[in-house]
């Protein structure tokens, strides 16, 4: 498995509070088979998590300090919180961290409501060169439960991705119908782990993968698990990556 979103960078977000904590998490992801994990650590001002292109380097040191004892190779990433702080102005491409060596970006969309003008924020990270994938939908009712909003992002090219514990039920019961129902409907490009700690490596990892066997084929979740995230990282365009 290629995991696109996760946080195993210790003391810098809501993820690992120390090194050890960070190595377990390693191990843990080693051994349920994730080969290649995404350092995507937060960007959310408003919480004082600033791990934003100036953080790289320190945070993929500490990644990679646990990593390379796990045998797990690591690639930097983070996960964008919409937020002025973070995209209120042209600059902010300068804060942005891609996949690796790519130009595709993780962005969260806020808790509480639509942020405004979303689209228009979108084709402006567009615009910049940047290509979307969209962190856990099944947790934004104003995204999930409204197909002509899911079909109009990706007819934009912006992708859709899952957290694979919500299938499982790992978060509340809402989030487990709404990922259900966009696995059915076809619309999601990755499945991920989105792991802050040991234990959560059996919650979703495992667990979803098991709950999503129930839902679709082996192949297609190899292709959300393992080819699509590949083809994030070799920067392939959003139609070569989805469906």
């Amino acid at each position: 498995m290629i995991d696109l979103h996760g946080h195993i960078v210790w003391g810098v977000d809501d993820g690992p509070l120390d090194r050890d904590e960070s190595l377990a998490l390693a191990h843990a992801c080693m051994k349920a088979g994730v080969t290649t994990f995404a350092c995507t650590s937060h960007i959310r001002p408003d919480k004082g998590w600033i791990n934003d292109a100036a953080r790289v380097p320190h945070n993929m040191e500490r990644a990679r300090n646990v990593a390379d004892i796990a045998g797990l190779k690591v690639v930097q990433g983070a996960e964008h919180y919409v937020d002025d702080a973070v995209f209120g102005d042209d600059a902010f491409h300068d804060r942005l961290v891609p996949y690796g060596e790519s130009r595709w970006v993780l962005v969260e969309t806020p808790y509480l409501g639509p942020p405004p003008d979303l689209f228009g924020l979108l084709a402006r990270i567009r615009r910049r060169g940047f290509k979307v994938l969209l962190a856990h939908v099944e947790r934004f009712p104003y995204l999930c439960d409204h197909d002509d909003v899911i079909d109009r992002l990706i007819d934009a090219g912006h992708l859709v991705q899952c957290n694979l514990g919500s299938l499982a039920g790992a978060y509340n019961a809402r989030q487990q119908k709404a990922a259900e129902r966009l696995l059915k409907r076809g619309v999601v490009a990755v499945l991920a782990g989105d792991c802050h700690r040991e234990k959560d490596v059996a919650d979703n990892i495992v667990a979803g993968r098991a709950a999503a066997r129930k839902l679709i084929s082996a192949a297609t979740l190899e292709r959300l698990t393992v080819s699509a995230p590949q083809a994030i990282l070799d920067d392939a365009s959003p139609h070569k990556v989805f469906p």
